[in-house]
């Protein structure tokens, strides 16, 4: 049984929720996880992520509406986890793809473990040593906005995942680029990118499909 208490602050000043061309956003979670609560586990994971974009030209309009749009943003994120957590081990973290867990594009889903790369179904890896105590990760991405329904980005990534928050190393990432198409659908949005992985033992380009809000 786990046993939860989560305390949040977010500070957002984007002018859209989906494809923001000014303004910032950052957010800082800590979920405080068994001891006094009671239930399984002990442990506390501390989430924290920020958001920032400048306008940097527009074609056509009037300056406030209309016209397209030119954005350069920069996605900022990061997660640790403290305490004994072998109860719920996937409130730890997977890093790589666009699917599950920390994004990374240019690289296979959950391929970026504590021990090095490996691919989505790599037999010499279990799924529990894909996870991780701690992530650090960003994006930064040049958008062209058309319209509030389709966003047209080139992008560099670079994130890696550690056993423990104390290792943490911002100069050992692994790296990504490419470009790729946002649209907002009556499902909701979705997206295709095309990104290289600088830093996979034969680096390559690799397509990912995703749904949700993008980077």
């Amino acid at each position: 049984m786990q046993s939860q208490l989560s305390l949040g602050v977010t500070r957002q000043t984007l002018d859209h929720p989906i494809f923001p061309s000014v303004g910032s956003r950052q957010n800082l979670t800590v979920e405080l996880n068994g001891g006094w609560l009671g239930g399984d586990g002990d442990f506390t994971r501390v989430l924290a992520d920020g958001s920032y974009w400048v306008p940097v030209g527009q074609i056509g309009g009037d300056g406030v509406q209309g016209g397209i749009r030119m954005s350069v943003g920069l996605t900022l994120r990061t997660g640790m986890v403290f305490g004994d957590v072998d109860a719920f081990p996937f409130d730890r973290f997977w890093m790589g793809g666009v699917q599950f867990g920390q994004n990374l594009r240019g690289y296979d889903e959950t391929s970026i473990t504590p021990i090095g790369y490996y691919p989505e179904r790599s037999p010499v890896i279990t799924d529990i040593q894909r996870l991780a105590n701690a992530h650090l990760g960003m994006s930064a991405v040049y958008a062209i906005r058309p319209s509030d329904q389709i966003s047209l980005n080139l992008f560099y990534d670079a994130g890696n995942v550690w056993t423990n928050p104390g290792d943490i190393n911002p100069t050992r990432l692994y790296r990504g680029a490419g470009f790729g198409v946002q649209l907002v659908t009556p499902f909701g949005p979705i997206g295709l990118d095309y990104a290289y992985g600088f830093d996979k033992p034969q680096p390559g380009w690799q397509l990912h499909f995703r749904m949700g809000p993008g980077f």
